[in-house]
């Protein structure tokens, strides 16, 4: 299936990103006829900037080089989007999001670890009219393994 294609993209962006320090939050933009245009990971250690997220990151990206009308492309994310990038991805007109796991699901296997503001994707898209098609549970499992509770237990520098 062509989502798990993009989604194994995905996955190797987040485990370039687990070896840089970052979680494994990872994005990758796909234009119309199907081609990965731009990928994306986390850089909130490294940036020290809790709003240095995969997707919000990729969407400034793609504005940059596309301007700020995204609706030709579709956004592929390791793990649903937090209510930040789900706007971010929203106000550029991005229609459609393929996902992996959850944030409930991270957030759980973090052992309550990880901070999210909890407002899944659905509730969002729902707020602004069911704007953006959603594609759930791509790899779900193959994106939750990644993040194993150590992750959420190590030092790490900056915000969490």
């Amino acid at each position: 299936m062509k989502h798990e294609k993009i989604m194994r993209v995905a996955l190797g962006i987040a485990e370039e990103a687990m070896g840089r320090g970052e979680l494994p939050f990872a994005a990758v933009l796909v234009n119309a006829e199907g081609k990965v245009v731009l990928t994306e990971h986390d850089r909130v250690y490294e940036k020290q900037d809790p709003t240095q997220h995969a997707e919000s990151r990729l969407v400034r990206k793609a504005c940059r080089r596309y301007g700020p009308d995204l609706s030709a492309f579709t956004l592929y994310t390791t793990c649903e989007p937090c209510a930040m990038c789900f706007t971010s991805a929203w106000l550029t007109g991005i229609r459609r999001i393929v996902m992996g796991t959850t944030m409930a699901a991270v957030y759980h296997r973090s052992g309550g670890r990880h901070r999210e503001m909890p407002l899944p994707a659905a509730i969002l898209n729902d707020r602004v009219g069911g704007a953006i098609k959603l594609v759930k549970g791509v790899l779900a499992d193959e994106c939750l393994a990644l993040f194993h509770e150590e992750l959420f237990l190590e030092t790490r520098p900056g915000p969490t």
